[in-house]
């Protein structure tokens, strides 16, 4: 049974899988391997000198059914065992809680942590809103993939169950990303193309692609905000994606489409601040 699951461990460390999907796998070749333990048993039990064997090789059976069990309710539905006594068992075997309470404390939070391109003063600082098209749309997925491919961003809620993905969402009042807090983009820059600004970004300078197209600066259009105003991107990070919200029975997951928040910083062109 443990050599079963060491070989799918190790097969399954070759692909970029999610540790929900290796959980349901792993599930499924414990429910089989352990009627090996069943087998062991049975024959242990046909002869007298061995049925003491056959009946612990019983009880470990019946125990490990019992996890896995509980396993197939986790990772197949979404409700949750009446009888789960795993918490327990956790906190019998004395579990990491400080690593538990920080990765939940990091899940919680809802401001990126990267740097800003360069120091600017907060009152110079303005919102935007951003439009994405179908094309910067595949860009941008493809910048989440290449991200989550190097370790640079997590998808898997700090590696949290749903029972600590609830708690952060009841905390916090809203659904929990699977990113946990914004993403920042490692390199960005703006382009103007007329009256036109767009948000070109990437893993770094040589591999940029357009990601989304500035509407609005603060409450100006853009074309305005253009002619009166030097703006730069001050700060780029990615939201959206897989989020989770509490249900009547357990947690209920949603997909959006990735997004971008986007702060730009001002100053007044030299000829707007003469006629002043």
């Amino acid at each position: 049974m443990l050599t079963a699951l060491d070989i799918l461990n190790r097969l399954l460390g070759y692909f970029n899988i999610q540790d929900k999907a290796k959980g349901k796998a792993f599930t499924i070749v414990a429910f089989l391997a352990n009627f090996y333990l069943l087998y062991v048993a049975i024959l242990n039990l046909r002869y007298a000198a061995y049925r003491l064997y056959g009946v612990l090789f019983l009880l470990l059976f019946l125990v490990l059914l019992y996890f896995i069990a509980l396993n197939f309710v986790y990772y197949f539905t979404d409700k949750r065992a009446k009888f789960d006594i795993s918490p327990k068992v956790e906190k019998l075997l004395g579990g990491n809680q400080a690593q538990l309470k920080a990765a939940e404390q990091q899940l919680a939070q809802d401001t990126a942590g990267g740097p800003a391109s360069g120091l600017f003063d907060a009152d110079k600082l303005l919102p935007t809103a951003v439009s994405i098209d179908p094309a910067q749309q595949r860009h941008l997925d493809d910048l989440v993939q290449a991200l989550t491919k190097q370790g640079a961003m997590t998808l898997n809620y700090q590696g949290l169950d749903d029972r600590a993905v609830t708690r952060v969402a009841q905390k916090n009042k809203q659904p929990v990303p699977a990113m946990g807090a914004p993403v920042p983009v490692p390199y960005y820059t703006l382009r103007r193309t007329g009256d036109s600004l767009e948000v070109i970004g990437g893993l770094n300078a040589l591999t940029t692609a357009s990601l989304a197209t500035v509407t609005r600066v603060g409450l100006m259009p853009v074309a305005a905000a253009l002619a009166d105003y030097e703006l730069a991107a001050a700060q780029v990070v990615i939201t959206g994606g897989e989020s989770k919200v509490p249900g009547r029975h357990g947690v209920i997951t949603r997909q959006e489409p990735y997004s971008l928040s986007v702060q730009l910083a001002y100053s007044p062109r030299k000829s707007v601040s003469g006629r002043q």
